[in-house]
């Protein structure tokens, strides 16, 4: 079995693969594993474990040209000649993580028999397959609505299970000598505490400002025998500077473009602790076992790419416009985390205490911590560390995980555990809800949009009707044509009017962006797969609201959760989705 795995990203993103490679070597023991990188960023992908072989990609040189229109010619040939070169013969299986166009000519272009993740069409269109890939291209248009970490999605879009196991990297032994002989060379007290910091990130707007670092360092120097390391790339350095120079010039240790990514690896095992923004090396700390506390500032969120595994304490905005959708000339959120909760939840990892959600929601008021572990199926989640009332947009997010984790897996183990643990999750992490859900809104729509289903799917029934009566077609056509222009509408206008089901309406229009197919019959017959597909999804959106509706013993605008619950079952009562069988159906 010849595996190629393609991830044309940057650190962050390939520490964030290494799940996939373990997972790959145990369901392809005797597999030969091929990894494709950028050129740029070999040195990371070196440290990743279970590779037989490696192959860079000159993946900026081919961009370039692929933006201009007479660049064409030449990238086609230089891809022409990078494959004959690099795979001689296609691989048995390519599995394509990076999410633009580039990767899905390249994964196309190798003419493997099966390509998971994402390729492009024949058409030059980019099209998903699994499922999971569809919905971790249309997820980014939906942000909020996304539960799962791009640790898992990577897996997903693999067509491989989580195994709940976090990230790894293997520092090369040379590396860890020369850290260890670095660190002894300071002649540092045994019981001092070893911080890293970066307060450097890929956008200005994602930095923590210094002089909150430099606070953060001071009050912890109150509590333990400190000494601060600071990593990042020799740009960075004058962040680093802004900080050193309101602590003791013998707490300090700069190492800002000082060393290779093997050595930043083996210093960041040392650490007994990291505090950081959100970054590629953030990553490379929890693979190589380090607690961090993460901060996620402006457009980072934490369900997406937290930090994964065990010792971590992750800190963003708690504001309405968090996370940014456009760059923001004045981020209120970079005042929003105040040194305090930082050195608060530091020295709770410094002193190893189990953590456990706080009952005083009104410390830090403008900030959200969270907590990462796994559920029972090894699906990575953040939980809140400050027990708050549940809001709508907690609420519809544990929906979301319930109703896509059953959507998209459907396999056959048993509900059970994961519902005990989300009911335990509620109610541990959470206080009671003291504001509008929105559940009255999103049974409406969700309502709405199932109906909306149907009449596609009656329509695609019409379609291939008259497609063997030539007589009727031509014009029959044209105004079925008409009316799924209206449907799409009618949709497109419940992703903006109800945000919470934007994911769902995306999904729907990525089945089909990703046909094909040109022939009239196989097209109608693959818009009415879509349209059945959304209508299950509105449904068991629909079941799951009422579910939860019962676990938390809600009640919405002053009526019974029966009576609210009467349309929902009158919706459903014909539908396959409340028979029995479905019971089996895991929500991850």
């Amino acid at each position: 079995m010849d595996i190629l795995v393609i991830n044309l990203m940057r650190l962050g993103d390939l520490v964030q693969t290494s799940p996939v490679l373990r997972r790959l070597r145990a369901v392809y023991p005797k597999g030969r594993i091929t990894l494709v990188v950028m050129d740029l960023f070999q040195e990371t992908a070196r440290l990743l474990p279970g590779v037989d072989r490696f192959v860079t990609f000159s993946s900026a040189s081919l961009a370039a040209l692929l933006d201009q229109e007479e660049g064409w010619p030449t990238a086609a040939q230089r891809l022409e000649e990078w494959l004959r070169e690099s795979f001689p013969r296609p691989p048995d299986l390519v599995i394509n993580l990076t999410p633009n166009r580039l990767g899905g000519i390249l994964a196309y272009a190798t003419g493997a028999p099966e390509i998971r993740g994402m390729a492009v069409n024949r058409g030059w269109e980019l099209i998903t397959q699994p499922d999971w890939a569809s919905y971790a291209l249309i997820i980014s248009r939906a942000r909020q609505a996304n539960p799962f970490n791009l640790v898992d999605l990577f897996l997903r879009e693999g067509g491989l299970t989580p195994d709940g196991q976090g990230l790894e990297v293997a520092v090369p032994p040379e590396a860890e000598r020369g850290a260890k002989d670095f660190l002894m060379g300071l002649n540092l007290p045994a019981e001092t505490a070893l911080i890293g910091m970066l307060p450097g990130a890929s956008q200005p707007e994602r930095c923590w400002p210094p002089e909150q670092f430099a606070q953060a360092a001071l009050m912890l120097m109150e509590k333990h025998s400190c000494h601060f390391f600071f990593f990042g790339s020799a740009g960075e350095a004058t962040l680093a500077k802004a900080i050193t120079q309101r602590l003791p010039t013998t707490a300090t240790t700069l190492l800002m473009g000082r060393t290779s990514l093997a050595v930043l690896a083996a210093h960041l095992k040392q650490l007994d602790l990291l505090i950081t923004n959100d970054t590629g090396p953030m990553h490379l700390a929890a693979a190589v076992g380090t607690p961090t506390v993460a901060l996620f500032l402006a457009s980072a969120r934490v369900q997406d790419t937290g930090p994964v595994g065990k010792g971590h304490v992750i800190l963003e905005p708690r504001l309405d416009c968090h996370p940014c959708l456009t760059p923001c000339p004045r981020p209120h959120c970079q005042q929003a985390i105040s040194p305090e909760a930082v050195s608060w939840w530091a020295d709770k990892l410094l002193t190893k205490e189990i953590l456990e959600p706080l009952d005083d929601a009104n410390l830090w008021p403008a900030t959200r911590v969270y907590l990462p572990t796994t559920d029972p199926f090894g699906y990575h989640t953040f939980l809140p560390l400050v027990r708050r009332p549940l809001n709508q947009r907690n609420f519809w997010l544990w929906l979301h995980r319930v109703v896509w984790g059953q959507e998209l897996d459907g396999s056959t183990l048993p509900l059970s555990p994961l519902r005990e643990w989300l009911e335990k999750i509620l109610f541990r992490h959470y206080l009671p809800a003291r504001e509008d859900l929105g559940l009255v809104t999103g049974q409406t729509y969700l309502s709405e949009l199932c109906q909306i289903a149907r009449e596609g799917e009656d329509l695609t029934q019409e379609i291939l009707r008259l497609a063997g009566n030539c007589r009727e077609f031509p014009v029959r056509l044209w105004q079925k044509s008409e009316a799924f222009r209206s449907l799409d509408q009618g949709l497109r206008r419940i992703g903006v009017a109800c945000p919470e089901l934007a994911a769902l309406v995306e999904f729907f229009f990525q089945e089909q962006r990703d046909k094909d197919d040109t022939e009239l019959i196989p097209l109608a017959r693959e818009l009415q797969r879509a349209y059945a597909h959304l209508k299950q999804v509105g449904e068991l959106a629909l079941v799951s609201l009422a579910e939860l509706q019962v676990t938390l013993g809600l009640r919405e605008g002053g009526e019974d959760f029966p009576e609210m619950a009467q349309p929902v079952q009158n919706t459903l009562a014909q539908s396959k989705v409340l028979q029995p069988k479905s019971e089996g159906v895991p929500c991850r």
